[in-house]
């Protein structure tokens, strides 16, 4: 591609994933936040309206009221549309600089977390509903262990030890963590049945689901019918894992459990909760 060559909206996206999106672990959810961008402006929209702060404000507005979706989840795919903008402009392939303008105002709470009571709900519906065990196993494992939805996809039943009632999440090339650093998270009796029931399979979830986002959809249905607003996912799992254990345990732990190399990420996830609180108070 020769300089100063690009001028539409789809040789700026092209470009940006053969370059940089490809080679990236979210390259998936990047092409689904490509695809709001999409559907607002088309494939050939001029680039050089882009370099304008009111079209920005007006794809914010969009995407919001057409997806239903959080303030977050619109500024992600703002993100994508600056960033090929400014990736391309970089390389000098156009002249159209990004512009600065305010993203959308997130909640602090944008990540939910669910009772226990609420993943029983969760785990009923899925199986009873939707007559999908699998579907219920991973809910409750990701609950009680705090995986994320990537690491779990990858646990192998070697990755299990039942005698020390331990699984092992990433720290082998097979079987990385998000940040590269192998951890191990505690069996406790709640999900032994779940892991002792699948440790025939190679992988102890990942032979039942191909991808991250088969196993959300299928989890988002179950969500929904739950009544559960936009704020809460998949990951709100993991944040419920921080919050149970942040009544009964200190932080350094749970920030050990949880595979967090900083200790202000695990008290972000850890939410306050009445339990807590009564809980610290009586031993005074």
């Amino acid at each position: 591609m020769s300089r100063k060559s690009i001028t539409t909206w789809q040789q700026a996206a092209d470009y940006t994933w053969t370059h940089c999106w490809s080679r990236q672990k979210s390259a998936r959810t990047v092409e689904k936040r490509v695809e709001r961008i999409n559907k607002f402006c088309g494939l050939t929209f001029p680039l050089r309206k882009m370099g304008e702060t009111w079209w920005w404000h007006e794809l914010m507005t969009d995407i919001l009221k057409q997806d239903n979706v959080s303030n977050a989840t619109v500024n992600r795919a703002v993100s994508v549309g600056t960033h090929a903008l400014r990736f391309t402009q970089l390389a000098g392939l156009h002249s159209v600089r990004c512009p600065e303008f305010k993203r959308l105002k997130e909640d602090e709470c944008r990540q939910s977390w669910y009772t226990k009571e609420q993943v029983d709900r969760l785990a009923f519906l899925a199986k009873d509903i939707f007559d999908r065990e699998d579907l219920r196993d991973a809910i409750l494992f990701s609950a009680y262990t705090g995986v994320r939805q990537g690491e779990l996809l990858k646990i192998k039943s070697t990755d299990i030890n039942l005698s020390t009632k331990t699984i092992q999440i990433g720290g082998k090339k097979t079987n990385s963590t998000k940040n590269s650093k192998g951890r191990f998270v505690p069996i406790i009796e709640k999900i032994e049945p779940i892991i002792k029931n699948r440790l025939s399979k190679n992988y102890l979830f990942g032979d039942d689901w191909n991808n991250k986002d088969q196993l959300y959809t299928a989890f988002k249905k179950v969500k929904n019918l739950a009544g559960f607003d936009e704020t809460y996912c998949w990951h709100s799992l993991r944040h419920s894992y921080a919050t149970w254990l942040g009544a009964v345990d200190h932080p350094r732990n749970i920030m050990q459990m949880l595979g967090h190399s900083s200790i202000n990420t695990t008290l972000h996830y850890c939410k306050a909760t009445d339990e807590a609180i009564h809980l610290a108070a009586s031993k005074l």
